[in-house]
């Protein structure tokens, strides 16, 4: 669960941990124009969705739920089938809200895992405990579905698996694909709910070489899906967002649109608060969000393919970075 930014809150501020990665950026940027449309089709936007139902056919994924357990395992699985590494991370978070110490799980497959220079794509895979925003106030203590949020960052990620393990050529730096746990915990009186997962793989992973940059992808799945600049994103890293919608009007991919409309608070910001240049592709403008209504019959494999086919070209140019 993503949340907009106020007018007082304070920015991410890139450290000099991220000058490094952020000049690696520029370069990406301006060799932004090798794009591979033909690789690009490697990615199958219906067996993408085929993952969004499988995840949704375990029901709500909220933490402590057994549904969460098993989703999780079947992840886990799914990702050992296409990475040659996949590691897996289990912390704990006490809920006031759910009034229990709940235990959630972070998963990221990882290829070409010995090279140094790597990008990272991430999404949640957990889903709502309470439908906040539903219409109808006697359903706002149920669990979401999350076939939006949730399940359709996930499908993407998984799907990019499996065509970087089909593809005849290596991607030219390392890829992370990472789940993260526990990002949709918060309330507006908990707000240290959010992002549990993103936070924790952040100083999970602090000891090595950071990611050139980050791209989070959520509620990338409905039918109607328009992914405007986040406002963050733009603020702190415009060179990647040039870079990926650039790749995306190289591939005729219509659902980006080149403004800021919402500037939000999501899995994006552990990293730009560590310094990490980091951006949000999310549709913010999803009717359903946070209500009983996330369900399958609103996502389209249209919109998880347009999503997939832009990243699976963006990590596969082979001029990436300068040899």
């Amino acid at each position: 669960m993503p949340s907009t930014a106020s007018s007082g809150s304070s920015r991410p501020v890139l450290s000099a941990r991220a000058r490094p990665a952020l000049a690696a950026g520029l370069l990406l940027l301006a060799l932004g124009s090798c794009s591979r449309p033909a690789a690009a089709t490697a990615f199958d936007g219906k067996k993408a969705f085929s993952v969004l139902e499988r995840q949704c056919a375990f029901g709500p994924r909220y933490p402590g739920s057994e549904a969460h357990d098993s989703c999780f395992a079947y992840l886990v699985s799914a990702l050992r089938a296409y990475a040659p590494v996949v590691e897996c991370d289990t912390f704990y978070y006490d809920s006031p809200v759910l009034k229990k110490r709940v235990q959630l799980m972070n998963v990221v497959a990882r290829f070409r895992p010995g090279v140094k220079q790597r990008v990272l794509i991430g999404a949640h895979w957990d889903t709502r405990p309470w439908a906040d925003r539903d219409p109808v106030l006697a359903k706002r203590h149920l669990p979401i579905l999350g076939a939006n949020d949730g399940a359709s960052g996930v499908a993407v990620l998984v799907e990019l698996a499996r065509a970087l393990r089909m593809g005849h050529e290596q991607p030219s730096v390392g890829v992370d694909l990472a789940l993260f746990d526990g990002e949709d915990l918060g309330t507006d009186a908990d707000p240290t709910g959010y992002f549990r997962g993103s936070q924790r793989y952040v100083e999970w992973k602090s000891e090595e070489t950071p990611p050139l940059f980050a791209v989070i992808i959520d509620m990338v799945g409905s039918s109607t899906m328009v992914l405007h600049w986040e406002g963050n994103s733009r603020k702190m890293a415009s060179n990647i967002v040039d870079l990926v919608w650039g790749e995306a009007n190289s591939l005729g991919v219509r659902s980006f649109r080149s403004d800021v409309k919402h500037t939000v608070y999501d899995d994006h910001i552990p990293f730009l608060n560590a310094g990490i240049p980091a951006i949000d592709l999310i549709d913010f403008d999803y009717p359903s969000w946070h209500t009983t209504h996330d369900t399958v019959d609103k996502c389209s494999a249209e919109s998880l393919g347009g999503v997939g086919k832009v990243l699976l070209s963006v990590v596969t140019k082979p001029n990436l970075l300068a040899n």
